[in-house]
């Protein structure tokens, strides 16, 4: 499956990619910044999304809207990763589309299991 990631952070994407290296089944695209995401989700289709809430503009925010708005993509689960874990934000992002809302700090390990089972639905 071909998931995007999209972090600001490149301490965040190394643990990602670290964390799913021995995964053959999942194949992972990342990005850096929000605009780079947004041109990703337009030019390719992906099985699932990944991405970071806090960001400079474009944030997660703008990328859940434009994957919901996107003519390849619309359909496919989006995981928002937070640190803001408070129910009302995770209802608003939910609202807005997000399948799973993942608290961070995250545990690595178990980052594939996740992935799979949102994007198996």
């Amino acid at each position: 499956m071909k998931i995007l990631l999209v972090d600001n952070e490149r301490d965040i994407i190394s643990l990602v990619e670290i964390a799913l290296e021995i995964e053959d089944d999942i194949e992972l695209t990342t990005a850096t910044s929000g605009r780079e995401g947004l041109a990703l989700i337009e030019a390719q289709r992906f099985d699932g999304f990944l991405f970071d809430l806090m960001m400079p503009k474009p944030d997660g925010h703008d990328l859940l809207a434009g994957v919901r708005a996107s003519a390849l993509n619309a359909d496919r689960p989006v995981i928002i990763c937070t640190a803001k874990s408070e129910a009302h934000a995770s209802a608003e992002l939910q609202a807005a589309g997000a399948t799973k809302i993942l608290p961070k700090p995250f545990d690595p390990r178990r980052l594939a299991d996740v992935i799979r089972s949102v994007v198996a639905g």
